[in-house]
């Protein structure tokens, strides 16, 4: 079975510049993505999708492939992973006549996984054929029930409503649902949900439950990490 790897890596990050290639413990934060691939069991091609040639260098020392630079439409700040991905297993149909059974999209900006739950992930998507995807997840902190629209004269309406019990948002919190968000590790996906569906997890999304959060968008979460290593080499 075919499994591929992708970690898409544009240059222009607007929070922190050069996000994807900022030093942690004397690494680039790509560096982690890539190794977490090497890591698996099952994957057996990663590829890199870069604009910049600057980043090319860092993923191929790496090891990982980069086999284009990719095009400006598909790295500005409006660029959807969808167009992304359909421009990089297009190109790899064409070029290299390469079509995988399964892909699997590392965010550069989530440094720590383990490769065994990245294999489990897999693994999950190869025995429930029915799933178009699957997509990690954890436990979210903040409840949508008490979460509120407000209006530019100032009334507020609950995010949720439902109509078969009133006033929610009076619950205790112990009382209402659980809520998970998307935790930005890893996306586990069939070629064709997004060649044929135009989608990056089809309709069928099988969710992968991770106890970590740690994705990096801001100065203040890169901080974090830093000490996290920090302290983690301390021991």
């Amino acid at each position: 079975m075919k499994v591929l790897a992708v970690i898409p890596a544009r240059s222009g990050s607007k929070s922190i510049r050069d996000k994807n290639i900022r030093l942690i413990n004397g690494k680039p934060l790509i560096a982690y993505s890539i190794e977490n691939a090497k890591s698996s069991k099952l994957i057996n091609r990663i590829v890199v999708s870069t604009d910049s040639s600057k980043y090319a260098k860092i993923a191929l020392r790496f090891g990982a492939e980069v086999p284009f630079l990719r095009p400006h439409e598909f790295s500005s700040d409006t660029a959807t992973d969808l167009m992304v991905f359909k421009h990089l297993l297009m190109f790899l149909g064409t070029s290299d006549n390469y079509f995988p059974d399964i892909c699997v999209h590392l965010r550069p900006t989530y440094p720590f996984r383990d490769p065994r739950e990245t294999d489990e992930m897999i693994n999950l998507l190869i025995n429930n054929p029915k799933a178009d995807s699957i997509r990690s997840i954890s436990k979210s902190p903040f409840s949508p029930y008490k979460m509120w629209y407000k209006s530019s004269d100032g009334w507020i309406n609950p995010v949720v409503q439902d109509s078969r019990e009133k006033d929610l948002y009076n619950s205790p919190r112990q009382a209402l649902p659980q809520i998970y968000l998307q935790n930005g590790s890893t996306d586990i996906f069939r070629p064709e949900v997004v060649l044929e569906q135009n989608s990056m997890t089809g309709s069928k999304i099988i969710g992968f439950e991770m106890n970590h959060f740690l994705d990096i968008d801001y100065p203040e979460e890169l901080k974090t990490i830093r000490k996290i290593i920090r302290n983690q080499n301390a021991r």
